[in-house]
């Protein structure tokens, strides 16, 4: 068996006009998640990313601790199959029809920006309204064809490391709360709602050979406790 863990990338930039970057405390995140794991002695044969830039870029904050601690990781393999699914591209479409259907869900654009907790009540209902299509939009993939393409990217982990490796993936919640229904064939409607758990620069750990993964442990965020700062614990 092999062991796998799956690190959400840090915080990124809500509300800037580019949210697909890692703010300040995303840096600060993935800066500490990464001197944790030095402390801990943890090596890595294998590391596999997103190809979205605030994935990466958690990935390479991480190394340069690495490698400023002499234990440098190894270079990182990009996997398109271990992005997040396309959040603005399902609000652009869901939103206003369900505000044509519900008036009341309406929020202004700058309570959007400015208010995470306001935007995510709303989000989560879009996003429940995404799951329940049961086929693609034009230009927006759809859940059953997202859940596919997150199995198809951890089969693809699963068949090219061997035995007895350590590999770390940087990728997003919702692509790790896919994996942990499959590692423990729960709903879809748990999925969703374990994805909104996900604190950024959280380890989820699994065990993996060819053939099977089993969940190990999830949303580790003890690194960051441990710094006794609660500005760390972010969810977007």
């Amino acid at each position: 068996m092999s062991n796998l863990i799956i690190v959400r990338h840090g915080q990124a930039s809500f509300g800037e006009e580019n949210y697909d970057q890692l703010s300040p405390v995303g840096y600060r995140q993935a800066q500490v998640v990464a001197n944790h794991l030095q402390d801990t002695g943890a090596g890595f044969d294998a590391v596999y990313t997103g190809q979205l830039t605030r994935q990466r870029q958690t990935f390479q904050t991480m190394a340069t601790v690495f490698a400023e601690n002499g234990r440098p990781l190894p270079e990182s393999s990009t996997l398109p199959d271990l992005d997040e699914y396309d959040s603005t591209g399902v609000w652009a479409y869901y939103y206003p029809v369900m505000v044509r259907e519900d008036p009341h869900l309406k929020l202004d654009e700058t309570r959007l920006a400015e208010d995470p907790k306001a935007f995510q009540t709303v989000f989560s209902r879009v996003v429940q309204r995404w799951m329940n299509e049961t086929q693609d939009r034009p230009g927006l993939e759809s859940w059953p064809n997202f859940r596919a393409r997150i199995g198809r990217g951890l089969n693809t982990i699963m068949q090219q490391v061997g035995s007895g490796k350590n590999v770390m993936v940087f990728s997003s919640a919702g692509p790790i709360a896919v994996a942990v229904q499959l590692a423990t064939q729960m709903p879809d409607d748990q999925c969703i709602g374990i994805s909104w758990q996900v604190l950024n620069a959280s380890m989820t750990r699994f065990r993996f050979n060819a053939e099977k993964m089993t969940l190990t442990g999830f949303n580790d965020v003890a690194a960051l406790e441990r710094q006794g700062d609660p500005g760390l614990l972010t969810y977007r």
